[in-house]
């Protein structure tokens, strides 16, 4: 199992705020979502990256969410450099 790792990206000329959760399988950017705030944006780009590699392991190996090892909870702690990390327990 690998750490997630995620960070804000502040806006650019053509992009707005967003969110980058990453790992060596791969990574997902997310918009910014306003309506939460701390570590629950982080949360939920980290969710979202873990939804997809649901999908994709469910539709190469057929593999249910139950028993894929991604479907797991994690715990979240800021890093000094500022990202967040995320890692998987038990």
């Amino acid at each position: 199992m690998q750490a997630i790792h995620s960070k804000y990206l502040p806006a650019t000329d053509h992009k707005g705020s967003r969110i980058k959760a990453t790992c060596e399988r791969g990574s997902i950017t997310i918009p910014y979502p306003y309506e939460l705030s701390g570590e629950f944006v982080h949360r939920l780009a980290v969710t979202k990256l873990v939804w997809k590699f649901l999908e994709e392991d469910y539709a190469k190996n057929k593999t249910t969410p139950e028993s894929n090892h991604w479907s797991r909870d994690f715990s979240s702690g800021t890093l000094p450099d500022g990202t967040v990390a995320h890692v998987f327990l038990h």
